[in-house]
């Protein structure tokens, strides 16, 4: 009897033991089957199997700064229902990769999953870091009356949201950090917080990404819910980083005779470029920091080269100002005429009086210290290039950018006509530029919220950059060595005594030699300058003579000896010299055609 007795006991714990190592679940794994997108694993005694498109076995690699959303069908091989996670594993730690599960997954990352059926499971991968990453999936699996404990790897059990990435930007994204919320503008003017995930951008479509620094950034919006303009401070536009094709390499010296020769400038998106010679591009001239001066390097023409605004700053692209910089509280054109140093009265809005008569001293330190986090800095002469190029591709508007005629200097307003001559005073009768009720009566102008300004936007839409062509002279960060007196009235040197010697400022200009009005050809390629010829003379109105380009007859007269400083886009009372294409030059001191624009280089990291 007691022989029957142990018998039965040692059956019984053969039987407790076999259950408990059955039911017990592991997190070993073991590749029985593996081929491009299909892996099945073993997880104890237990099977699945993984399958996705865009998985080599069970990984896949995500590049720097892109977002991945991946279809992942998990299918249960077993006889029985069971308990299953789906993980991941990074090939080295970085805390700006995120993994998890999508909003609109079908299936969730961990539950039961019944015998022989299947899971689908979408993921999203985000890689906000500057280098690839590798992700592993894996499953743990356990039998129904069992916990499951995940030991090794990363839960996917967390919503991860995906940032919309327009296809062609190929990597130069929108960089949305700190204090910029992203928006959208309607047809309308009105503001409304974008829905990052969906489509809130297209340059494919001439839409470009707008983004806006709140007066009240402790007030939170939702998305899609309106931003009133209350509590807007500054609107800036973003401008991918691209490559373009060069189609003039700017090599005038003199005036000859102006041709009309506007035409689309090809361009390529993409953070991939460099200044060194990638596949299908000549090597940008470009040194400490800055584009050189009257090189061409390797580029000739039909070459594609990387655009030089971008490469200073190391970044995927730029926030520009949408509007000229205004000054916050002016109530009459003469009270925005402040020589002054004080970040609190920066606003970038339409509709408000353009900041005038600073130096560029004081405009760049405004703008430098307005948000340091975001490196902002006073626009430079490339950066105006850049937009101008990308205006005049297939993803802007690719016409003559319609002046503000505003002779108040209001921002964001348009001619309701192509302005028909240019002028040098501030007042020509039967030009139909000027009215007593100019930009008030909307006979000749029209302000921003009327559709009919965005004539003077960069896209023909609301999305678009204004005051690129009139409103008030553009001072940009650009000056010749050509001239003894390029430190003395722009009062830059009494607040940055090193800013042209030492590195640390270096990104902040361009820098050139020239010492004449007509040495084009000492121009930075993608400046806008020497690419805009030949050049030529014409009589104004006032029987001037004057120096234009052969894009648009833009007033063209490069930095020299007596006007050291560079400044864009002419003002409003130029009439048809005006333009997105228009240089000039002054010694760099206070005047009240003259105003800025601020630029934020955020990285993306």
């Amino acid at each position: 009897m007691k022989n029957i007795k142990k018998s039965y006991f040692i059956i019984f714990g053969l039987i407790v033991l076999a259950v408990v190592c059955f039911s017990t679940s592991y997190a070993i794994f073991s590749n029985t089957k593996e081929e491009h997108g299909k892996l099945n694993i073993v997880a104890g005694n237990l099977n699945y199997k993984i399958e996705s498109s865009e998985l080599d076995s069970d990984s896949v690699t995500v590049p720097a700064n892109t977002s991945k959303e991946i279809r992942i069908k998990l299918t249960s091989l077993n006889e029985v229902s069971s308990k299953y996670e789906l993980y991941y594993i990074l090939d080295k730690m970085n805390d700006k990769v995120s993994v998890g599960y999508s909003k609109d997954t079908k299936d969730s990352v961990l539950g039961t999953v019944e015998a022989n059926k299947n899971k689908i499971i979408t993921i999203v991968i985000r890689n906000d870091s500057d280098t690839s990453s590798k992700v592993t999936f894996k499953v743990l699996g356990g039998l129904l009356n069992n916990d499951l404990a995940l030991k090794d790897g990363n839960s996917l059990n967390k919503e991860v949201m995906i940032y919309y990435q327009e296809e062609i930007l190929n990597g130069s994204y929108p960089v949305l950090k700190d204090n910029l919320i992203p928006v959208i503008i309607s047809n309308t003017g009105v503001v409304t917080k974008a829905d990052t995930s969906k489509e809130w951008y297209s340059y494919e479509k001439k839409n470009w990404a707008n983004s806006v620094i709140l007066k009240d950034e402790s007030v939170q919006y939702k998305n899609g819910e309106t931003i009133p303009e209350s509590n807007i401070e500054s609107y800036f536009v973003w401008i991918p980083k691209y490559s373009y094709q060069l189609f003039d390499l700017g090599n005038y010296s003199s005036l000859t005779s102006i041709s009309n020769k506007t035409q689309e400038i090809k361009i390529k998106f993409g953070t991939n470029n460099t200044s060194d010679s990638v596949s299908g591009e000549c090597t940008t001239p470009f040194e400490n920091n800055q584009g050189i001066a009257g090189s061409s390097g390797n580029c000739k023409v039909g070459d594609y080269m990387t655009h030089p605004a971008f490469l200073a700053f190391g970044t995927t692209g730029l926030w520009v100002g949408k509007f000229e910089t205004g000054y916050d509280g002016a109530t009459s054109t003469a009270s925005a005429q402040v020589n002054i140093v004080d970040t609190s009265k920066i606003i970038i809005k339409p509709n408000v009086y353009s900041w005038r008569n600073i130096t560029v001293g004081n405009m760049f330190k405004n703008s430098y210290d307005y948000q340091r986090n975001l490196d902002s800095h006073m626009m430079k002469n490339t950066e105006w290039g850049s937009i101008a190029y990308l205006q005049h591709s297939k993803y802007g508007s690719m016409t003559s950018v319609r002046i503000n005629n505003n002779k108040a200097f209001i921002t964001g307003y348009a001619g309701t006509e192509e302005p028909t001559l240019g002028c040098s005073g501030l007042s020509i009768s039967g030009n139909r530029m000027e009215s007593t009720t100019l930009g008030v009566d909307g006979t000749y102008s029209v302000n921003y919220l009327n559709n009919k300004s965005i004539v003077a936007s960069t896209t023909n839409n609301y999305s678009g950059i204004y005051d690129m062509s009139g409103g008030a002279w553009e001072y940009v960060i650009g000056y010749t060595t050509g001239a003894t007196t390029v430190g003395g009235s722009s009062g830059i040197t009494s607040l940055y005594p090193n800013f042209f010697t030492d590195s640390i400022y270096s990104k902040y200009w361009d820098r050139y030699t020239s010492t004449v009005f007509t040495n084009y050809n000492n121009r930075i390629l993608g400046d806008a300058i020497g690419e805009m010829g030949p050049f030529g003379s014409e009589k104004d109105p006032d029987n001037g003579t004057r120096y234009r380009s052969s894009w648009y007859k833009g007033y063209a007269i490069f930095a020299n000896s007596s006007g050291p400083w560079i400044e864009r886009g002419g003002s409003w009372h130029h009439g048809n010299a005006s333009g997105i294409f228009t240089f000039g030059t002054t010694p760099g001191g206070t005047y009240i055609n003259d105003s800025f624009r601020i630029v934020l280089a955020p990285k993306n990291s």
